[in-house]
């Protein structure tokens, strides 16, 4: 049974945060693959660049990486919700083990998702550490896991900051992101 990791967000941009997470919830949980799922239009909050552009971040984020795919499930929808996006991804992969790699700032509201118990059927939740959010011990029986993963303290908030105030993001992004980012003038007028 292929065991697939799923990592939505707004990726705007995205950054190596989400890459060393990613890298180590997929060895940690020996994932065969992680999509990565831009959100066309997340309910909770707005993206400053474009869908196109986010994508094709997410895209130069991961390339290199075999094992790392960018998906455009959510490309057509008016909200993105994960519960439709795992939906679709079970009916894609009906012989799949579903891995959902979320903050644990974002599991502190997880009791105000759109149908969170669908969710918990559908995936194993992975929750990775964010300083402002509780701590928890892993609760298997209903397939959450708290891995000890080290804090990465980047956001794509800080690295829109830092451009808008002209600082350097090396290190903080992918050399390709960055000059994607350089290129095409994002993030100048947050």
């Amino acid at each position: 049974m292929k065991r697939i990791g799923v990592l939505g967000g707004c990726f705007d941009p995205p950054h190596i945060g989400h890459m060393i997470h990613a890298q180590l919830a997929s060895c940690f949980f020996e994932l065969d693959n992680i999509l990565f799922i831009p959100a066309a239009a997340p309910p909770h909050k707005d993206a400053f660049a474009s869908y196109e552009a986010r994508v094709r971040m997410t895209e130069l984020s991961i390339e290199g990486n075999k094992d790392f795919k960018v998906s455009t499930i959510e490309k057509e929808k008016n909200l993105s919700y994960t519960v439709e996006t795992l939906s679709e991804l079970k009916l894609n992969h009906p012989d799949s083990r579903l891995f959902l790699i979320i903050g644990s700032d974002e599991y502190d509201m997880f009791n105000t998702w759109r149908d969170p118990e669908a969710i918990i059927v559908m995936a194993e939740l992975i929750v990775l550490p964010r300083r402002t959010a509780t701590v928890r011990d892993t609760d298997t029986t209903r397939k959450v896991y708290f891995p000890d993963f080290p804090m990465i303290e980047v956001s794509s908030s800080m690295i829109r900051t830092r451009l808008k105030e002209g600082k350097t993001i090396n290190y903080l992004v992918r050399d390709k992101v960055r000059d994607y980012i350089n290129e095409t003038n994002l993030y100048k007028e947050c």
